[in-house]
């Protein structure tokens, strides 16, 4: 996948955990990502991360009949909050990839037909499409092992680091 052909609307979980991995720089940099206008607005603060690096996220609006919509899904889909389903209704009706930590929202989506990638696929695909290095990509992975918020399991981090690893080794025989 290249992750530059198709955008990608993200929420604050993929923000925290890339900010926490030192790569959201290269990633709000990325020409196609995209947060929406109410999320940028109501969720994004210190706690997310870097507030002047987040001021340069790339914004796209909601429509009128978009929260309407939101609006009706809530009271069906109440294990999701307002700016999930947000998220979702923003990237199925634009034909975006949904850039998701929440694992509700990402099994939401999925069921319905929206592509998702999260924390550890967005490093892999930076690294694939020459965002970030190789070594950038172990050393955010490292990051995120030591970061004491992050709810990415550990050995998901591991296996990514182990391929990374052998990745490098690889081409360092060839």
């Amino acid at each position: 996948m290249n992750i530059t052909a198709k955008i990608i609307i993200t929420d604050t979980n993929i923000i925290t955990d890339l900010n926490n991995a030192n790569i959201l720089e290269e990633f709000i940099n990325i020409d196609n990502v995209y947060i929406s206008d109410m999320i940028k607005n109501d969720e994004i603060n210190s706690k997310t991360g870097n507030v002047k690096l987040m001021s340069k996220l790339k914004v796209i609006p909601a429509t009128a009949t978009q929260l309407i919509e939101i609006n009706k899904l809530s009271h069906t889909e109440s294990r999701l909050s307002t700016y999930d389903l947000l998220n979702f209704v923003i990237a199925r009706d634009n034909s975006c990839i949904l850039a998701t930590g929440d694992n509700r929202l990402k099994n939401y989506a999925e069921k319905n037909g929206v592509e998702v990638v999260r924390t550890l696929k967005i490093i892999k695909l930076m690294k694939e499409n020459n965002i970030i290095s190789c070594r950038k990509a172990i050393k955010a992975c490292n990051l995120l092992k030591e970061c004491p918020i992050t709810r990415i399991p550990q050995i998901a981090i591991n296996t990514l680091i182990d391929d990374l690893e052998k990745e490098t080794a690889e081409k360092l025989s060839n």
